[in-house]
């Protein structure tokens, strides 16, 4: 047999060795498994501070669009409580209301999954953040429900007493 025949069967057993056995993975070659992946390796200061600035964009735009819909909500209680005609454009701020609260929170909560692997958040950490952006949308509509009902209790016509 002449020494390349050799050499060929060599190489191909160790290229055979490298993707199967224990060979491949002592030398550092890939390792096809279905365990876990290995950690990712830690982040450095420049990638943390990244992180953190991207996070507190994040929370600077759920807190500008709350902002926003508040003090529409704001002017649709002022509208509302002036007379009837103001009534009616009272219910277009409490929607434009609405709309920037609602886009504000669902915008935060689809950011945040999209970027939670470059923030650096753990799921946990993840997961109240969502909870407490759905607490504050849910707390709004809330007080706004609460406010008109009381509204429309009192400003009802009364019923005459009956005899």
């Amino acid at each position: 047999m002449a020494w390349w025949g050799g050499a060929g069967r060599a190489a191909a057993a160790a290229s055979l060795r490298g993707l199967w056995g224990a060979a491949g993975r002592a030398r550092g070659g890939p390792r096809y498994s279905l365990g876990r992946a290995p950690p990712p390796p830690a982040a450095s200061e420049l990638e943390r501070a990244d992180a953190w600035l991207l996070r507190k964009a994040l929370e600077g735009g759920l807190l500008s669009w709350f902002r926003n819909g508040l003090v529409a909500t704001g002017i649709g209680v002022i509208a509302y409580a002036q007379s009837d005609t103001g009534r009616d454009a009272a219910y277009g701020f409490f929607i434009l209301g609405g709309l920037c609260v609602c886009y504000g929170t669902g915008s935060y909560l689809v950011n945040l999954v999209l970027l939670r692997r470059p923030m650096l958040l753990p799921v946990p950490t993840g997961a109240a953040n969502a909870a407490a952006a759905a607490l504050l949308a849910l707390l709004w509509l809330c007080s706004l429900s609460l406010y008109l009902g009381r509204l429309e209790v009192e400003i009802g016509p009364e019923e005459p007493p009956e005899k």
